[in-house]
């Protein structure tokens, strides 16, 4: 099948003002929530009365009026039909004098948060002005440019370009109306480019893709579906180290000689026209070829290898062969075209553009840990027959890595030159009505061409094509039902993992649910390098320390001494980020109330500890650590942004502590809420989407 066959033209928004509007409102609320729930707001809330939004009297003492001098309500204001209940108007005042404004409401996964679609407004007196996330940072800042601190500076050039980034990407509506028709392959690889379209959820920066033209960024990004032609570049055998997965080339090959990447990535035309260069070149048998993004090569490669392409260890060939589809990572590419034997070997690459606050390079010694936690995790489906039957895992032992005889594990320059087969397993791709869908698919929302709603309304919905293969009602009470199930096979997996002493980097973009026929069977994990442990633990159950490679003095999230500790990673990752994302565009698309969401999960999450077979302190311990403390752990981003102020390194964090979700979601149900049951109860959302997805039956 030929490059874009099975991918339709993008669909142009109506402005590309709409796209900016859309763009703002999401990072704006991503990062007053951040800010927030990192204490980096220091205000104070003002209590409203019940008739808030009519509340002439306090508006008129704070000193908001219209134009025409009269005092305004806050809903005028605010642009919000009603001020919601227990809602606060947030006042901070910088080193300007301006007064900012915030409307905020109380949140289940922190204690306040920007009401959703609201503006931020800078007060001085006169009428109050709306800011975008950079003027509104450079406020909080202090409004001196030449005071701005190095990682000031890097924050806020990251939050420019994710603005103008995520305007580009959101001016694109993923085209959904052939996902029924698609192959399983082909099927993942749009919803990898609908995922592409908001990144990592909650993260104001995610965007970013630092590094990147304008050109290059809709030339390499996955929502605009441009095939990506890699570059190859022949490498010096002797320098390189490899994976487990690559075997000598075939009986009798010269001693030590391993398969190049091009056996599994390119067709036998392309392979050929490959092999005919370097023996042209006189390389064949000194040098192996390894693929390289075209941006790699062009920016990163002459920067830190340029002694090693001068010395001839590294030589550039002139075939270009391959064409790949970029995901939502980026630097990992997925087919275009079938590879030999038909196997779904898809390719990841170093790309030195800064994203996530680090450099998105691929170091050997990831590659190698990788490894070992693969082992591992075939190992824990071996103790556990749920496990053995629904935890799926990708192929990732077939990798190569620049590695000079006088580099370590840990010098900066060889990890821009490596490569990964990952292979998804062939027997998913071939069993007929199943579907790979990323989770962060699920905590997208798909932006709605042409209409005025929030950022956070989903034109389309996975659950939508769920309902169709299932029969099931297009209604928010089956959606619930979908989030129920889809809460209940995720807890039980990584409930059976932290049985064991192990648990998966399990975001959005790591996570992939196996779907049968609409209903999740099982959960399929990538990028195999972030698997955290608890040894004790792991020895309790007949498995050992895998001894991953560490550098000395480093920061190390890989070990941990405890479960409790084990247990942040399912908090934050798993619930804080990947569900909750789920949740809130879930409740945008149907209309569904949060609250009642996450009383859902927290109903799946108890019933699978109560299930998995843990003992019984143990249980206790988790059930106490989840359920009854006030506060739980969270993953500081912005503050950890700014202190490190750029330089190499994973994504920077730190921790905090912020509300506890499945208390906060138990408090007494407002009037809103009742409305949002009523209309689920009745088969139907407040929204009135159901009629519209009703039409999905008649499809």
């Amino acid at each position: 099948m030929a490059p874009g066959a099975f991918f339709p033209s993008f669909i142009e928004p109506s402005s590309s003002g709409e796209a900016a509007r859309l763009a703002e409102e999401q990072l704006l609320g991503f990062l007053v929530d951040g800010l927030l729930v990192e204490g980096l707001l220091d205000g104070r809330p003002t209590e409203l009365s019940e008739q808030g939004c009519e509340d002439r009297h306090r508006t008129s003492q704070s000193g908001l009026a219209r134009d025409d001098g009269e005092p305004a309500p806050l809903a005028e204001l605010f642009g919000v039909a009603a001020v919601p209940p227990g809602a606060r108007l947030w006042s901070v005042q910088p080193a300007l004098g301006e007064t900012l404004l915030f409307l905020l409401e109380p949140g289940i996964a922190q204690d306040w948060q920007k009401v959703p679609g609201t503006p931020v407004l800078a007060h001085d007196g006169g009428t109050p002005a709306p800011l975008d996330p950079v003027a509104l940072m450079r406020r909080v800042f202090g409004g001196d440019e030449q005071a701005l601190t190095p990682g000031q500076r890097v924050f806020l050039d990251a939050l420019e370009d994710s603005l103008w980034q995520a305007t580009a990407s959101m001016a694109h509506g993923v085209d959904t109306r052939q996902l029924d028709s698609l192959g399983t392959l082909e099927h993942f690889t749009l919803l990898e480019q609908w995922a592409s379209l908001l990144d990592r959820p909650f993260h104001p920066t995610a965007k970013a893709k630092q590094g990147l033209s304008a050109t290059e960024y809709r030339a390499y990004m996955a929502e605009f579906a441009n095939p990506v032609e890699l570059y190859w570049v022949a490498v010096a055998r002797h320098r390189l180290t490899h994976g487990a997965g690559v075997g000598a080339l075939e009986a009798g090959a010269e001693s030590g000689a391993i398969q190049p990447p091009a056996d599994w990535l390119l067709a036998p035309k392309e392979r050929q026209a490959l092999d005919d260069e370097m023996h042209a070149k006189g390389i064949a048998d000194s040098h192996l070829a390894l693929p390289v993004h075209p941006w790699q090569h062009d920016h990163a490669l002459p920067k830190w290898l340029a002694e090693d392409f001068a010395a001839d260890h590294c030589i550039t060939l002139e075939t270009r062969a391959g064409h790949w589809w970029p995901t939502s990572s980026l630097r990992s590419l997925l087919p275009a075209a079938p590879t030999p034997a038909g196997a779904a070997h898809s390719l990841k690459l170093p790309m030195a553009i800064h994203s996530l606050g680090a450099s998105r390079y691929l170091p050997a010694v990831k590659m190698i840990n990788g490894d070992l936690s693969a082992r591992l995790l075939e190992e824990a489906k071996q103790r556990d027959p749920l496990l053995a039957s629904a935890l799926h895992l990708c192929d990732e032992g077939k990798w190569w890595a620049y590695l000079p005889e006088d580099a370590s594990l840990f010098d900066e320059a060889p990890r821009h030159l490596s490569a990964m087969v990952r292979s998804y397993p062939q027997a998913l791709l071939e069993q007929a009505g199943t579907q790979m869908v990323p989770m962060a698919t699920l905590g997208t929302p798909l932006p709605m061409v042409g209409a005025s709603g929030p950022a956070r309304t989903s034109a389309h919905h996975v659950f939508d094509d769920w309902m169709v293969q299932r029969g099931m009602e297009a209604s928010a009470t089956s959606a619930r039902a979908l989030f129920g199930e889809l809460c209940a096979r995720f807890f039980e997996i990584n409930l059976r993992m932290l049985r064991l002493g192990m648990l998966a980097e399990v975001h959005g973009q790591n996570a992939v649910l196996v779907v049968r026929q609409g209903r999740v069977e099982g959960l399929l994990l990538r990028d195999h390098d972030s698997l955290r442990i608890n040894v004790g633990q792991l020895e309790r159950h007949g498995m050992q320390d895998p001894c991953y490679r560490i550098k000395p003095g480093h920061a190390n999230t890989l070990y941990h001494d405890s479960q409790q500790a084990l247990l942040f990673w399912l908090q934050t990752l798993a619930i804080q980020v990947n569900l909750r994302a789920i949740i809130d565009t879930l409740a945008g698309h149907y209309g569904l109330c949060q609250r009642a969401l996450w009383r859902d999960l927290a109903i799946q999450l108890e019933a699978q500890l109560d299930a998995v077979p843990f003992e019984d302190a143990e249980r206790n311990a988790l059930k106490t650590a989840l359920f009854e403390r006030e506060r739980w752990p969270y993953k500081r981003l912005i503050a950890p942004i700014i202190e490190r102020a750029g330089g190499p390194g994973s994504m920077p964090f730190g921790v905090s502590e912020t509300v506890n979700p499945l208390r906060a979601c138990q408090g007494e149900t407002s009037h809103e809420e009742a409305e949002g049951n009523a209309g689920v109860e009745q088969g139907g959302s407040p929204d009135s989407k159901a009629d519209r997805l009703s039409t999905l039956q008649q499809a």
